[in-house]
């Protein structure tokens, strides 16, 4: 029987030479398969790709398409990755002959006007993709026409698109199994940093919640604005599988807010602790900082829990509720002190360069991040990301006619934006963050006891070179001598790249 050759990319577009060399498994591909395999079983093959955009060569994916021939090629893209998203949709229908080429993801979602303005792509799937994905494939099985499948939209003839929206999926336990056959997960990440900034640790990524019931202005909207979770016991049967097939002791959860629910994060790490595993969780992403208390604490440690990530974006009252975070921020000072003190290595995500904000409130950013027990922290200019609020924010007080993304100039170093004081203002307060947060006793002394609770010591060396680095610090610029000695090594080692321009983290 012939089976249908499914194809499903996920374009990265995440690697820089000067900063975070990251690069993981494409978990949300593998539930899109999964759902396919389940649904159609020797019906389909379907293989599982991750293309990393860096050099511009798309060699390796046409040796792909010219040796599995797919008749369906799915491609899942962040709006980072656009610019890749088109070119591999045209090489596919140009010199392969695709039959079926439809973009997912967050750009997808986010854009599908820009997705089908190129004749490539067949369809655009919005939002989460297994049942999408599921009736477009029975429907191209079937020879029928993929109009009207709710979840995907699809080119009408004047120009617009046709959609019809797909309910979310309310139970997320009714998916089928992630089936890790189709994906080299344990080799991709292989030679790369993963989401906690750990380089070459064999891990598994679990993603156990979708949607979030915050409206931060900043982030798309694929999985919908209400919490839908898996139970406890279907995450701990994902572990245990995961644990016994492949020998994975290190989990990162990837939620947008795995505690939303404070009674289903409690009975997780309750099932942990009595599986009697000796697994290792962190949370690159996943935490919301003001829901955390002390016997959550307590609770993730004795799970397992040595690494969290606090997303506080901005110290100013005022910008968090012009971007509705609405962050309490007192409550997520507490809840780093209490992370820390436990030994768990905290990190706060920060955000600088916020439409209207004000060099005095980016200031506030740099001072509340000074003054908390945070172990590590990243000081970023705000990216805005075409299809969010934030973009709609900043068109309304600049002339963003001309704003293209870029992942260099958004993610590392700076550009002229809506905020209310000057590029080279921006970089001054960039560098500040990162000398006076790096810098001081407190934070020094927190490295060297806290992260090796997580980090093997080739990380912790990087991370501290890095910081000088980025600081552009001499030696000599450490007042205190005991600070001095404890990082006289790595100056040593970064002294002749300590004057290297626009070097951030």
């Amino acid at each position: 029987m012939k089976r249908l050759r499914v194809l499903l990319v996920d374009v990265s577009f995440v690697t820089l030479d000067t900063a975070v060399d990251m690069l993981e498994y494409p978990i949300g591909l593998v539930y899109v398969g999964s759902a396919l395999k389940a649904a159609f079983g020797d019906r389909v093959d379907v293989r599982i790709e991750s293309y990393e955009h860096k050099s511009g060569s798309l060699a390796d994916l046409e040796a792909i398409f010219d040796d599995y021939r797919p008749e369906v090629l799915g491609l899942r893209s962040l709006t980072m990755g656009r610019t890749p998203l088109h070119e591999i949709a045209s090489l596919a229908k140009s010199r392969f002959a695709i039959p079926w080429v439809i973009a997912g993801g967050p750009h997808a979602s986010d854009n599908p006007d820009d997705v089908l303005d190129n004749e490539a792509f067949d369809g655009a799937v919005i939002g989460e993709g297994e049942r999408t994905a599921t009736e477009l494939v029975g429907r191209i099985l079937e020879g029928r026409s993929l109009h009207e499948v709710p979840g995907l939209a699809v080119r009408r003839s004047e120009g617009s698109y046709l959609y019809y929206p797909r309910l979310p999926i309310e139970n997320l336990d009714e998916l089928p199994m992630p089936d890790y056959s189709m994906v080299d997960f344990l080799g991709i990440n292989r030679g790369h940093v993963d989401f906690s900034f750990r380089r070459d640790v064999p891990h598994a990524n679990l993603f156990t919640s979708r949607g979030c019931p915050y409206r931060c202005l900043y982030c798309h909207q694929v999985f919908g604005k209400r919490m839908r979770a898996h139970s406890p016991e279907r995450i701990m049967q994902e572990i245990r599988m995961l644990h016994d097939t492949f020998g994975v002791t290190s989990f990162q959860i990837i939620d947008d807010i795995f505690n939303l629910d404070r009674e289903r994060a409690m009975r997780f790490y309750d099932l942990v602790v009595r599986e009697g595993l000796d697994l290792t969780f962190s949370f690159p992403n996943g935490l919301r900082g003001d829901r955390v208390d002390p016997e959550m604490v307590d609770a993730m440690w004795e799970a397992g829990v040595r690494y969290v990530s606090y997303a506080v974006e901005t110290g100013s009252p005022r910008v968090q509720k012009l971007i509705r975070k609405n962050l309490k921020l007192e409550r997520i000072r507490d809840a780093i002190a209490l992370s820390t003190a436990k030994g768990i290595v905290t990190r706060g995500f920060f955000m600088i360069g916020f439409p209207t904000e004000t060099e005095e409130e980016a200031l506030m950013t740099v001072e509340f991040a000074r003054s908390t027990d945070l172990v590590q922290a990243m000081f970023f200019t705000v990216v805005y990301f075409p299809g969010t609020e934030l973009f709609k924010l900043a068109q309304s007080v600049w002339d963003m006619s001309n704003y293209e993304l870029g992942l260099e100039v958004d993610y590392v170093r700076t550009r002229e934006g809506p905020y209310a004081f000057s590029r080279e203002t921006l970089e001054e307060i960039k560098l500040k963050a990162i000398r006076e947060f790096f810098f001081s006793a407190k934070r020094v002394n927190l490295a060297f006891d806290v992260l090796p609770n997580f980090y093997h010591q080739r990380d912790i060396d990087a991370t501290l070179m890095v910081n000088i680095i980025s600081g552009r610090l001499r030696e000599s610029d450490i007042a205190e001598p005991d600070i001095a000695a404890k990082l006289h090594r790595y100056f040593l080692i970064t002294d002749r790249f300590s004057q290297k321009e626009g070097f951030f983290v």
